[in-house]
């Protein structure tokens, strides 16, 4: 199997697993699901995954080595428009993780772990901070949390039930709403 094949299968396995765990959850997901949806072997599975656990370990690690990415956004000189718009992609991207990890207790510690690898609190907090500016007002702090609240949780609102992404124009909306709240204007447009 070449590089570029394997390459290809794992992120086929990434893409069905990540399918089937939203749909029929993750406890509810076995090997031989995503094997039957796959059209492969279970060894196939195996030479790239030795288990269910080390797919959904994939699936967080991808998400949350997105957010990283965001991080170091936020250490350059990226505007509020380019970080809050990489925020709602994630959140949108992410929506496999966002399905499944509310209601199964494995995949919240899972998560959990995770998040603690990656310091996603200290990542976090590089946002705040690149959003609400040098030598910030409190004021400033909160305009930067709530427009992270808007990109992140309105992204989830939006998606909630659905199976597929965002429409070009919901996240639009969403991006828009977000700079609303992170220059402290209210209303609808």
């Amino acid at each position: 199997m070449t590089d570029r094949n394997a390459a290809n299968t794992r992120s086929r396995i990434l893409e069905i697993a990540g399918e089937l765990f939203r749909t029929k959850g993750y406890a509810g997901t076995s090997i031989a699901d995503i094997t039957g949806r796959l059209g492969t072997s279970k060894a196939a599975l195996y030479y790239h995954f030795p288990s269910k656990e080390h797919i959904l370990d994939a699936i967080l690690g991808d998400s949350l080595a997105a957010h990283a990415r965001i991080a170091e956004l936020a250490d350059g000189n990226a505007t509020a428009e380019e970080l809050l718009g990489a925020l709602v992609d994630l959140v949108a991207g992410a929506g496999t993780v966002l399905a499944v990890f509310g209601n199964d207790p494995s995949v919240v510690a899972a998560l959990s772990q995770r998040e603690s690898d990656y310091r996603l609190r200290d990542k976090d907090s590089r946002i705040v901070a690149a959003l609400a500016g040098p030598r910030p007002t409190t004021a400033a702090r909160i305009r930067a949390q709530a427009a992270i609240a808007v990109a992140k949780d309105g992204t989830r609102m939006i998606l909630a039930g659905r199976d597929r992404g965002l429409r070009k124009a919901e996240r639009a909306e969403l991006l828009a709403a977000a700079l609303r709240a992170h220059h402290g204007q209210g209303g609808t447009r």
